[in-house]
């Protein structure tokens, strides 16, 4: 169970991931386009495809204590991402 659930968030981290590197005018449709904002954007899809890539090799470990920390990491990485996209959007 707990492979099947990682495998799933590895693939929506890294389709996350690849949205916020390569297709950026979603979200720049909500924030102003400059440079900085890009950056801001790849640097954070480059931190999803990573964290995506970590959650396939926790999920290949099966064990629930490793599973708990990835999730808690990647809540608080994802909670700071969106604290920063919210800040960007005011």
């Amino acid at each position: 169970m707990i492979i099947t659930l990682l495998s799933i968030m590895a693939i929506i981290l890294v389709i996350m991931g690849g949205m916020l590197c390569v297709k950026q005018t979603i979200f720049l449709s909500l924030i102003t386009e400059n440079a900085q904002n890009k950056a801001f954007l790849r640097s954070f899809g480059i931190v999803f495809i990573i964290l995506g890539i970590l959650c396939f090799f926790v999920g290949l470990l099966n064990q629930l204590e490793w599973a708990i920390t990835f999730l808690c990491i990647m809540l608080i990485i994802s909670g700071i991402f969106s604290f920063l996209l919210a800040k960007k959007m005011q």
